[in-house]
């Protein structure tokens, strides 16, 4: 690859989901990008659930490194999940149930109430949870009011920057497919070809609010309501007769924000990817004592069969420049898994004359080939001051919810992230290390 063509790739960042947990790793990123003078190159950033929450803050806040990363650190602090179990949205109604069952079985008037009316009424107190739950209370309401008060404030669409550009996924249920929230569009590829025969359906999100977008990439279904799309934000109002947009967790599609970077015909797709996944690393233990566990197990199921699709098509491949890397691994299986990869071929061919990975040194042991990598590399230098592995196992069981982290968990998390991204650029975007060679 000549500089020519090197000036012409196209960077983009896939920040994964995974709640706080994802957020803190992915600044560790941020970080690392901007000591090697690659972030301002980034071209697009693609980002779903806690990977949006972070993508979204970083651009905002994008011309003050410094204090986009401690204002960051600071907001991680501060739990989503308390504003929402605490807001009196949520409480009220329980008060209102709790107030009327009390009532109706400790009588306290002496009105007697029949039997089949206290049981009939408790039987609806019980099941309204369950058959109206969103109209009673929608924790996405109250998700987007934290979001707001924490990160984003009344920040629109708008106000994103021209560069680099942000692309905001969420699962639209309403087409089965992602619905992507940027400066210049918001849309869902489906609505562009429907089903009904008709003109393509357009949106204009110009006024349309970044916590609002957030929150329905980051909306996990059963406990939050999908984000609906109003009449207001469709360019031609009678669209809104054809079309309901349903908006959930992008996860559900594609947990690692890879989809739109390497689609065919994407207006995000890149040359060169550098992916940080976040996500919950996929375990052998589960419960399976009643419906919810197994329908969250099936969930996990589902997006590790997404996941591994999405490898064997973008990853392991010899087209593009794809460093991938994941918030469990050891500073080790990076070197593995990249000299596995080039003896397989799977890596691209500039690449591989980058490492000096000729025929002739890929046909040796494979220890001997790592070893090799590791001096190229100079992998112990990078690693100086890494995490062990009883800090890696330890960060690797936080929740990937939206509660606090402290500060020592977001250090972990964050330097974790700085080093494996060092790792994996030096393996695998030789773009990038030419290109900061001749800066």
């Amino acid at each position: 690859m000549n500089n020519k063509e090197e000036k012409k790739a196209k960077l983009g960042l896939a920040l994964s989901g995974g709640g706080y947990r994802a957020a803190a790793f992915h600044l560790g990123v941020f970080r690392k990008l901007n000591k090697l003078n690659i972030l301002e190159k980034i071209d697009v950033i693609s980002c779903i659930s806690g990977g949006s929450i972070a993508g979204a803050y970083y651009v905002l806040n994008k011309d003050n490194f410094e204090e986009f990363e401690k204002s960051f650190t600071a907001n991680l602090q501060k739990s989503c999940i308390r504003r929402i179990i605490f807001s009196y949205r949520f409480l009220l109604p329980i008060f209102i149930f709790a107030a009327i069952a009390y009532f109706l079985l400790n009588d306290p008037f002496s009105i007697n109430f029949p039997t089949w009316l206290v049981v009939s009424i408790i039987c609806a107190i019980v099941l309204s949870p369950v058959l109206i739950q969103f109209r009673i209370v929608s924790f996405t309401a109250l998700k987007i009011k934290a979001y707001r008060k924490i990160f984003f404030g009344n920040k629109k669409l708008a106000d994103l920057p021209d560069h680099p550009i942000l692309a905001i996924n969420s699962t639209n249920l309403s087409t089965g497919t992602l619905w992507t929230f940027s400066k210049n569009k918001m849309s869902d590829s489906s609505y562009e070809f429907p089903k009904d025969g008709g003109d393509s359906i357009k949106f204009n999100g110009n006024d349309f609010s970044i916590a609002v977008a957030v929150a329905s990439s980051s909306s996990v279904p059963v406990p939050f309501d999908p984000v609906k799309i109003p009449i207001s934000y469709f360019k031609n109002a009678n669209d809104f007769k054809r079309i309901k947009p349903r908006l959930i967790d992008g996860g559900l599609y594609d947990n690692q924000g890879l989809h739109k970077l390497t689609q065919r015909n994407s207006s995000y797709a890149c040359d060169v990817i550098i992916v940080s996944d976040g996500s919950q690393p996929f375990s052998n233990k589960f419960f399976a004592n009643n419906t919810p566990f197994i329908l969250y197990r099936g969930i996990d199921v589902m997006m590790r069969k997404i996941k591994n699709l999405q490898f064997i098509r973008d990853v392991y491949g010899k087209s593009k420049e794809i460093a991938y890397f994941s918030l469990d691994w050891e500073y080790s299986r990076c070197v593995v898994e990249f000299v596995a990869a080039a003896k397989k071929d799977q890596v691209p061919e500039h690449v591989l004359v980058h490492h000096g990975l000729t025929e002739e040194v890929l046909e040796k042991p494979f220890a001997e080939i790592n070893e090799f990598i590791r001096k190229k590399i100079n992998f112990d230098s990078i690693v100086e001051n890494a995490l062990n592995e009883q800090q890696i196992e330890k960060i690797s069981r936080i929740g990937t919810n939206l509660t606090a982290l402290t500060k020592e968990k977001i250090a972990l998390l964050s330097k974790h992230g700085e080093i494996l991204t060092d790792l994996q650029i030096k393996l695998y975007c030789t773009t990038l290390n030419k290109s900061n060679e001749h800066s």
